[in-house]
Protein backbone atom coordinates (compact mmCIF):
# COMPACT_ATOMS: atom_id res chain seq x y z
CA UNK A 1 0.00 0.00 0.00
CA UNK A 2 1.92 3.25 -1.10
CA UNK A 3 0.83 6.92 0.50
CA UNK A 4 0.69 9.77 -1.51
CA UNK A 5 0.13 13.65 -0.53
CA UNK A 6 -1.13 14.78 3.06
CA UNK A 7 -1.59 11.60 3.65
CA UNK A 8 1.76 10.40 3.07
CA UNK A 9 3.40 13.78 4.94
CA UNK A 10 0.34 13.62 8.07
CA UNK A 11 1.58 9.14 8.11
CA UNK A 12 5.69 10.61 8.33
CA UNK A 13 4.66 12.88 10.41
CA UNK A 14 3.15 10.21 13.06
CA UNK A 15 5.82 8.24 11.80
CA UNK A 16 8.55 10.21 13.56
CA UNK A 17 7.44 10.21 16.42
CA UNK A 18 6.26 6.94 17.02
CA UNK A 19 8.99 4.41 14.79
CA UNK A 20 12.00 2.13 17.46
CA UNK A 21 14.11 4.04 15.80
CA UNK A 22 34.72 9.79 26.68
CA UNK A 23 33.20 6.34 27.55
CA UNK A 24 35.47 5.30 30.55
CA UNK A 25 34.55 6.75 34.37
CA UNK A 26 35.64 4.56 37.20
CA UNK A 27 32.52 6.57 39.18
CA UNK A 28 29.83 4.57 37.13
CA UNK A 29 30.73 1.18 38.53
CA UNK A 30 29.61 1.85 42.18
CA UNK A 31 26.61 0.53 43.23
CA UNK A 32 23.61 2.03 45.07
CA UNK A 33 21.98 -0.83 46.49
CA UNK A 34 22.30 -4.32 45.68
CA UNK A 35 20.09 -6.82 45.83
CA UNK A 36 16.59 -6.87 47.26
CA UNK A 37 16.12 -10.45 46.23
CA UNK A 38 16.15 -13.58 48.06
CA UNK A 39 16.14 -15.15 44.17
CA UNK A 40 18.32 -18.42 44.73
CA UNK A 41 21.91 -17.53 42.03
CA UNK A 42 22.13 -20.63 40.89
CA UNK A 43 23.29 -22.24 37.49
CA UNK A 44 20.27 -21.66 35.40
CA UNK A 45 19.65 -22.80 31.71
CA UNK A 46 19.86 -19.39 30.50
CA UNK A 47 19.88 -15.89 31.28
CA UNK A 48 18.59 -13.34 29.29
CA UNK A 49 19.41 -10.15 29.51
CA UNK A 50 16.82 -6.72 28.16
CA UNK A 51 19.23 -3.59 28.05
CA UNK A 52 16.43 -1.20 28.18
CA UNK A 53 17.34 2.53 27.26
CA UNK A 54 13.95 4.63 27.18
CA UNK A 55 14.97 8.20 28.13
CA UNK A 56 13.85 9.28 24.98
CA UNK A 57 10.71 9.49 22.91
CA UNK A 58 10.18 5.70 23.26
CA UNK A 59 9.85 6.01 27.32
CA UNK A 60 8.09 9.09 26.84
CA UNK A 61 5.67 7.70 24.90
CA UNK A 62 5.02 4.92 27.45
CA UNK A 63 6.16 1.68 24.29
CA UNK A 64 8.99 0.24 26.98
CA UNK A 65 6.14 0.02 29.42
CA UNK A 66 3.99 -1.68 27.24
CA UNK A 67 6.87 -3.80 26.14
CA UNK A 68 7.63 -4.46 29.87
CA UNK A 69 4.25 -5.66 30.71
CA UNK A 70 4.08 -8.28 27.53
CA UNK A 71 7.41 -9.63 29.51
CA UNK A 72 5.08 -9.96 32.66
CA UNK A 73 2.45 -11.74 30.38
CA UNK A 74 5.29 -13.87 29.51
CA UNK A 75 6.37 -14.56 32.59
CA UNK A 76 3.03 -15.06 34.69
CA UNK A 77 2.91 -18.39 31.78
CA UNK A 78 6.45 -19.57 32.14
CA UNK A 79 6.58 -22.42 35.08
CA UNK A 80 9.63 -24.83 33.99
CA UNK A 81 11.89 -22.60 36.34
CA UNK A 82 14.98 -23.37 34.53
CA UNK A 83 15.55 -19.91 32.31
CA UNK A 84 15.30 -16.03 34.08
CA UNK A 85 15.09 -12.80 32.39
CA UNK A 86 16.64 -9.74 34.06
CA UNK A 87 15.90 -5.86 32.15
CA UNK A 88 17.89 -3.24 32.77
CA UNK A 89 15.64 -0.35 32.62
CA UNK A 90 15.94 3.40 32.80
CA UNK A 91 13.23 6.02 31.61
CA UNK A 92 11.90 9.79 32.53
CA UNK A 93 10.05 8.37 35.46
CA UNK A 94 13.12 6.97 36.96
CA UNK A 95 14.52 8.02 39.82
CA UNK A 96 18.00 5.33 39.07
CA UNK A 97 17.92 2.68 36.23
CA UNK A 98 17.57 -0.41 37.56
CA UNK A 99 18.54 -4.13 36.86
CA UNK A 100 15.51 -6.44 37.76
CA UNK A 101 14.29 -9.38 36.86
CA UNK A 102 10.46 -10.90 36.48
CA UNK A 103 9.66 -14.10 37.37
CA UNK A 104 6.55 -16.11 37.79
CA UNK A 105 5.60 -16.32 41.17
CA UNK A 106 4.07 -20.12 41.64
CA UNK A 107 0.72 -19.08 41.35
CA UNK A 108 -0.32 -18.17 37.66
CA UNK A 109 1.29 -14.44 37.94
CA UNK A 110 4.69 -12.69 37.87
CA UNK A 111 7.02 -10.83 41.14
CA UNK A 112 9.10 -8.17 39.79
CA UNK A 113 12.80 -7.87 42.04
CA UNK A 114 15.26 -5.66 42.13
CA UNK A 115 18.90 -6.86 42.27
CA UNK A 116 20.55 -3.41 41.74
CA UNK A 117 20.06 -0.36 42.18
CA UNK A 118 22.82 1.90 39.91
CA UNK A 119 23.69 5.79 39.93
CA UNK A 120 21.72 8.27 37.74
CA UNK A 121 24.94 9.65 36.58
CA UNK A 122 24.05 11.52 33.16
CA UNK A 123 23.95 9.63 30.31
CA UNK A 124 25.67 6.79 31.97
CA UNK A 125 23.41 3.88 30.27
CA UNK A 126 25.34 4.47 26.96
CA UNK A 127 28.64 4.34 27.78
CA UNK A 128 30.87 1.08 27.57
CA UNK A 129 31.35 1.39 31.80
CA UNK A 130 27.40 1.34 32.40
CA UNK A 131 26.60 -1.67 29.91
CA UNK A 132 29.82 -3.66 30.83
CA UNK A 133 28.74 -3.64 34.40
CA UNK A 134 25.04 -4.52 34.11
CA UNK A 135 26.13 -7.42 31.96
CA UNK A 136 28.89 -8.72 34.45
CA UNK A 137 26.25 -8.26 37.41
CA UNK A 138 23.19 -10.32 35.26
CA UNK A 139 26.30 -13.30 34.68
CA UNK A 140 26.90 -12.67 38.48
CA UNK A 141 23.51 -12.46 40.44
CA UNK A 142 21.93 -15.17 37.50
CA UNK A 143 24.56 -16.98 36.59
CA UNK A 144 23.54 -19.55 33.67
CA UNK A 145 25.29 -22.37 30.81
CA UNK A 146 23.84 -19.50 28.31
CA UNK A 147 23.10 -16.16 28.38
CA UNK A 148 21.09 -13.70 25.57
CA UNK A 149 21.39 -10.11 24.74
CA UNK A 150 18.08 -8.19 23.62
CA UNK A 151 19.06 -3.82 22.54
CA UNK A 152 16.14 -2.36 23.04
CA UNK A 153 16.19 1.58 21.93
CA UNK A 154 15.97 3.79 18.96
CA UNK A 155 19.39 3.03 16.77
CA UNK A 156 20.62 5.10 13.74
CA UNK A 157 22.90 1.62 12.40
CA UNK A 158 26.47 1.93 11.37
CA UNK A 159 26.68 5.88 11.27
CA UNK A 160 26.45 8.74 13.39
CA UNK A 161 23.37 10.75 11.92
CA UNK A 162 20.71 10.07 9.75
CA UNK A 163 18.33 12.27 8.40
CA UNK A 164 14.70 12.35 9.22
CA UNK A 165 12.96 15.50 9.86
CA UNK A 166 16.20 16.78 10.88
CA UNK A 167 19.76 15.30 11.12
CA UNK A 168 19.76 13.00 13.82
CA UNK A 169 22.06 11.22 15.87
CA UNK A 170 20.99 7.73 17.82
CA UNK A 171 23.96 4.91 16.99
CA UNK A 172 22.88 2.60 19.28
CA UNK A 173 20.50 3.81 22.47
CA UNK A 174 19.43 7.54 23.07
CA UNK A 175 20.11 8.46 26.58
CA UNK A 176 18.75 12.12 26.85
CA UNK A 177 20.73 12.78 23.93
CA UNK A 178 23.96 11.33 24.39
CA UNK A 179 24.32 8.06 22.61
CA UNK A 180 26.25 5.00 22.41
CA UNK A 181 28.32 4.35 18.66
CA UNK A 182 28.65 1.14 17.32
CA UNK A 183 32.17 0.19 18.36
CA UNK A 184 31.81 1.68 21.90
CA UNK A 185 28.82 -1.13 22.31
CA UNK A 186 31.17 -3.89 20.89
CA UNK A 187 33.23 -3.21 23.20
CA UNK A 188 30.88 -2.98 26.10
CA UNK A 189 30.14 -6.60 25.13
CA UNK A 190 32.54 -9.71 26.27
CA UNK A 191 33.84 -11.56 23.67
CA UNK A 192 31.74 -15.30 23.78
CA UNK A 193 29.38 -14.40 26.18
CA UNK A 194 25.98 -14.53 24.11
CA UNK A 195 24.61 -17.28 22.28
CA UNK A 196 22.36 -14.60 20.89
CA UNK A 197 21.79 -10.99 20.68
CA UNK A 198 18.78 -9.46 19.10
CA UNK A 199 18.32 -5.71 18.14
CA UNK A 200 15.13 -4.69 18.50
CA UNK A 201 16.10 -1.03 17.38
CA UNK A 202 15.81 0.54 14.34
CA UNK A 203 18.36 0.06 11.52
CA UNK A 204 20.95 -1.90 13.26
CA UNK A 205 20.54 -5.31 10.56
CA UNK A 206 23.45 -3.87 8.65
CA UNK A 207 26.56 -6.00 7.68
CA UNK A 208 28.80 -3.33 9.25
CA UNK A 209 26.68 -3.95 12.84
CA UNK A 210 26.58 -7.98 12.36
CA UNK A 211 30.59 -7.76 11.64
CA UNK A 212 31.47 -4.91 14.68
CA UNK A 213 29.66 -7.77 16.88
CA UNK A 214 30.40 -11.19 14.93
CA UNK A 215 32.67 -12.36 18.21
CA UNK A 216 30.15 -11.23 20.65
CA UNK A 217 27.46 -13.85 19.68
CA UNK A 218 26.39 -16.77 17.80
CA UNK A 219 23.58 -15.42 16.18
CA UNK A 220 22.50 -11.76 15.27
CA UNK A 221 19.31 -10.84 14.51
CA UNK A 222 18.47 -7.08 13.62
CA UNK A 223 16.32 -4.87 10.82
CA UNK A 224 18.01 -2.97 7.91
CA UNK A 225 15.04 -0.39 7.80
CA UNK A 226 13.21 1.71 11.12
CA UNK A 227 11.11 -0.74 12.96
CA UNK A 228 8.18 0.53 14.37
CA UNK A 229 7.52 1.60 17.78
CA UNK A 230 6.14 -1.30 19.52
CA UNK A 231 9.11 -3.62 19.36
CA UNK A 232 8.60 -7.51 18.92
CA UNK A 233 6.22 -9.70 20.29
CA UNK A 234 7.90 -9.96 23.82
CA UNK A 235 4.93 -12.60 25.09
CA UNK A 236 5.14 -14.31 21.90
CA UNK A 237 8.95 -14.26 21.80
CA UNK A 238 10.69 -14.51 25.36
CA UNK A 239 9.20 -18.30 25.54
CA UNK A 240 11.35 -18.89 22.04
CA UNK A 241 14.48 -17.56 23.78
CA UNK A 242 13.84 -19.81 26.81
CA UNK A 243 13.68 -23.10 24.71
CA UNK A 244 16.15 -26.00 25.09
CA UNK A 245 17.89 -24.43 21.94
CA UNK A 246 17.04 -20.95 21.47
CA UNK A 247 13.88 -20.64 18.99
CA UNK A 248 15.73 -17.39 17.58
CA UNK A 249 14.12 -18.24 13.91
CA UNK A 250 10.81 -18.54 15.69
CA UNK A 251 11.26 -15.48 17.08
CA UNK A 252 12.07 -13.80 13.93
CA UNK A 253 9.13 -15.63 12.22
CA UNK A 254 6.83 -14.16 14.95
CA UNK A 255 8.23 -10.81 14.91
CA UNK A 256 7.19 -10.83 11.51
CA UNK A 257 3.59 -12.71 11.17
CA UNK A 258 3.03 -9.89 13.92
CA UNK A 259 3.59 -6.98 11.82
CA UNK A 260 2.69 -8.44 8.57
CA UNK A 261 -0.71 -9.08 9.83
CA UNK A 262 -0.50 -6.03 12.60
CA UNK A 263 -3.58 -4.55 14.12
CA UNK A 264 -4.78 -2.96 17.13
CA UNK A 265 -8.24 -2.04 18.21
CA UNK A 266 -7.07 1.68 19.57
CA UNK A 267 -5.49 2.66 15.83
CA UNK A 268 -7.47 3.90 12.62
CA UNK A 269 -7.36 1.98 9.55
CA UNK A 270 -4.96 3.85 8.28
CA UNK A 271 -2.40 3.39 11.17
CA UNK A 272 -2.90 0.14 11.39
CA UNK A 273 -1.86 -0.61 6.96
CA UNK A 274 0.66 1.69 7.63
CA UNK A 275 1.80 -0.48 10.29
CA UNK A 276 2.04 -3.65 8.67
CA UNK A 277 5.79 -2.79 7.96
CA UNK A 278 8.70 -4.81 8.92
CA UNK A 279 12.20 -6.45 7.77
CA UNK A 280 14.21 -8.75 9.84
CA UNK A 281 16.97 -10.87 9.48
CA UNK A 282 19.24 -13.71 11.71
CA UNK A 283 22.40 -13.96 10.70
CA UNK A 284 25.08 -16.95 11.66
CA UNK A 285 28.06 -14.67 13.27
CA UNK A 286 30.76 -18.00 12.61
CA UNK A 287 29.97 -17.06 8.74
CA UNK A 288 30.94 -13.66 8.78
CA UNK A 289 34.38 -13.78 8.81
CA UNK A 290 34.79 -15.37 5.89
CA UNK A 291 32.13 -13.19 4.39
CA UNK A 292 34.54 -10.21 4.93
CA UNK A 293 37.02 -12.15 3.32
CA UNK A 294 35.10 -12.58 0.18
CA UNK A 295 33.84 -8.55 0.24
CA UNK A 296 37.45 -7.91 0.16
CA UNK A 297 38.72 -9.82 -2.77
CA UNK A 298 35.57 -8.17 -4.72
CA UNK A 299 36.40 -4.75 -3.13
CA UNK A 300 40.00 -5.01 -4.48
CA UNK A 301 38.61 -4.82 -8.07
CA UNK A 302 35.94 -3.28 -7.59
CA UNK A 303 34.26 -1.00 -9.98
CA UNK A 304 32.48 2.40 -9.42
CA UNK A 305 28.84 3.13 -9.22
CA UNK A 306 27.93 6.33 -11.27
CA UNK A 307 24.48 6.56 -9.53
CA UNK A 308 23.11 4.51 -6.58
CA UNK A 309 19.49 5.39 -7.40
CA UNK A 310 19.28 2.15 -8.57
CA UNK A 311 19.65 0.18 -5.50
CA UNK A 312 17.28 -0.67 -2.62
CA UNK A 313 17.60 1.46 -0.10
CA UNK A 314 15.79 1.05 3.41
CA UNK A 315 16.31 4.82 4.57
CA UNK A 316 12.58 6.58 4.92
CA UNK A 317 14.13 10.14 4.27
CA UNK A 318 16.73 11.50 1.99
CA UNK A 319 19.40 11.65 1.68
CA UNK A 320 19.54 7.43 1.30
CA UNK A 321 22.19 6.30 2.67
CA UNK A 322 21.64 2.54 3.58
CA UNK A 323 21.32 0.30 0.63
CA UNK A 324 20.59 -3.51 0.24
CA UNK A 325 24.11 -5.38 1.11
CA UNK A 326 23.92 -8.10 -1.60
CA UNK A 327 22.58 -5.64 -4.41
CA UNK A 328 24.99 -3.30 -4.01
CA UNK A 329 27.98 -5.75 -3.53
CA UNK A 330 26.71 -7.81 -7.19
CA UNK A 331 26.97 -3.84 -9.01
CA UNK A 332 30.68 -3.62 -7.90
CA UNK A 333 31.95 -7.12 -8.59
CA UNK A 334 33.75 -7.22 -11.53
CA UNK A 335 34.42 -11.06 -10.97
CA UNK A 336 31.73 -13.63 -11.41
CA UNK A 337 33.44 -16.45 -9.94
CA UNK A 338 33.94 -14.00 -6.86
CA UNK A 339 30.08 -13.27 -7.11
CA UNK A 340 29.24 -16.65 -6.83
CA UNK A 341 31.16 -17.78 -3.58
CA UNK A 342 29.49 -14.28 -2.30
CA UNK A 343 25.81 -14.96 -3.09
CA UNK A 344 26.48 -19.14 -2.16
CA UNK A 345 28.18 -17.66 1.06
CA UNK A 346 25.51 -15.08 1.97
CA UNK A 347 23.03 -17.16 1.94
CA UNK A 348 24.48 -19.76 4.71
CA UNK A 349 25.32 -16.16 6.77
CA UNK A 350 21.39 -14.81 6.48
CA UNK A 351 19.39 -18.00 7.72
CA UNK A 352 16.60 -16.14 8.00
CA UNK A 353 14.71 -13.23 6.54
CA UNK A 354 11.84 -11.59 5.50
CA UNK A 355 9.83 -8.23 4.43
CA UNK A 356 6.67 -6.77 4.15
CA UNK A 357 6.13 -4.89 0.50
CA UNK A 358 6.01 -1.63 1.72
CA UNK A 359 7.16 0.35 5.01
CA UNK A 360 5.04 2.20 6.43
CA UNK A 361 2.83 2.41 2.83
CA UNK A 362 6.05 4.84 2.06
CA UNK A 363 8.88 2.60 0.78
CA UNK A 364 8.51 -0.23 -1.91
CA UNK A 365 10.87 -3.53 -0.71
CA UNK A 366 11.86 -5.43 -3.70
CA UNK A 367 11.72 -8.90 -2.27
CA UNK A 368 14.23 -9.79 -5.11
CA UNK A 369 16.83 -7.39 -4.13
CA UNK A 370 16.22 -7.90 -0.20
CA UNK A 371 19.30 -9.81 1.36
CA UNK A 372 18.07 -9.11 5.18
CA UNK A 373 21.05 -6.61 5.39
CA UNK A 374 22.00 -3.05 4.84
CA UNK A 375 25.34 -1.59 3.74
CA UNK A 376 26.88 1.89 3.94
CA UNK A 377 28.42 3.59 0.80
CA UNK A 378 30.88 6.58 1.56
CA UNK A 379 29.98 9.74 -0.16
CA UNK A 380 26.54 9.02 0.24
CA UNK A 381 25.96 11.15 3.15
CA UNK A 382 27.88 13.62 4.72
CA UNK A 383 32.21 13.93 6.10
CA UNK A 384 31.28 13.12 9.27
CA UNK A 385 29.66 9.98 8.43
CA UNK A 386 32.21 8.84 6.24
CA UNK A 387 34.67 9.51 8.99
CA UNK A 388 33.20 7.38 11.73
CA UNK A 389 32.33 4.52 9.22
CA UNK A 390 36.59 4.70 8.58
CA UNK A 391 37.21 3.17 12.34
CA UNK A 392 34.53 0.08 11.76
CA UNK A 393 36.03 -2.96 11.99
CA UNK A 394 34.09 -3.95 8.31
CA UNK A 395 35.93 -0.69 6.64
CA UNK A 396 39.68 -1.73 7.98
CA UNK A 397 38.98 -4.99 7.14
CA UNK A 398 36.90 -5.50 3.94
CA UNK A 399 37.37 -1.82 1.91
CA UNK A 400 40.51 -0.57 2.83
CA UNK A 401 43.41 -1.61 0.92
Amino acid sequence: MRLSGLYALAVAILLTMLTACSDSNDDLLEVITSTDSDTASSVSKRTVLVYMVATNSLGSNGFDLEDISEMQEAMSQYTEGECRLLIYHLNYSSTYPTLTEIRNDGAGSYVTDTLVTYPSTAQASVTTARMSQVIADAQDLAPANDYGLILWSHATGSVRSITKAVATIRDYAEDDGATMPIDSLAAAIPDGTFSFIYADACYLGAIEVAYQLRNKADYFVGSPTEIPAFGMPYDENIPCFFEDEPAIEQACINTYSYYSEFYRDDLTQAENEAYRSIAIAMVDCSRLSELASICHSIHATAQTLTSTDQLQHYHLYYPHIYFDFKQYTQAISTDSSLSDQFDELLEQTVVYKACTESLFGLLTIDEDNFCGLSTYIIGESDATNDAFYKTLDWYNDVIAQ
